[in-house]
């Protein structure tokens, strides 16, 4: 059982990308995983990344909680929040993200919102358990596939669940 989650939906002219990871392991973390999950592919479309967010936290109140990592890419530019530790990495490193602290479903500041023109560029979300510690510029001339992968195999912690995203925005 596994208590990460990824969610891919087109959201009116945007593409919305999330990645939750449910506090603990086992099946009470992939039950809020899967409840994250479906709200998210459930949810409206207004409000924006903030609004999802917000959507979330109330949804898994009473939960054990999650991190989460919302990224919506559009023509208008990207914006993104996160959550706890899932984090957010830009090949060119242009992003300006921060993390806002807290854990959906349990306590809640004012998300943080990055917002950014579009850009051309190469992102890669992960959940705590995967180390930040890669190079995301020497992978340009892989598939976002071979630098999952990579990462995956050489980053991972072994003693948490873990997943990494990649989305090349040409």
């Amino acid at each position: 059982m596994n208590g990460d989650a990824v969610v891919v939906r087109q959201q009116g002219s945007s593409i919305l990308v999330a990645l939750i990871d449910a506090l603990g392991h086992g099946p009470k973390a992939a039950d809020v995983a899967q409840t994250s999950s479906d709200w998210l592919r459930a949810a409206p479309d207004d409000g924006g990344v903030a609004g999802l967010v917000t959507g979330l936290h109330k949804r898994l109140e009473g939960s054990r909680g999650a991190a989460a990592l919302v990224f919506m890419v559009s023509v208008h530019g990207l914006e993104a929040c996160s959550v706890g530790n899932v984090e957010l990495r830009s090949g060119t490193g242009k992003l300006p993200f921060v993390l806002t602290p807290g854990v959906l479903g349990v306590r809640l500041r004012a998300p943080k919102v990055c917002v950014s023109p579009p850009l051309v560029d190469r992102f890669v979300l992960h959940s705590d358990g995967i180390s930040g510690r890669f190079d995301l510029r020497s992978s340009r001339t892989h598939t976002p596939s071979e630098v999952a992968s990579m990462i995956f195999g050489a980053h991972r912690h072994a003693h948490d669940d873990a997943t990494v995203i990649v989305v090349d925005i040409a």
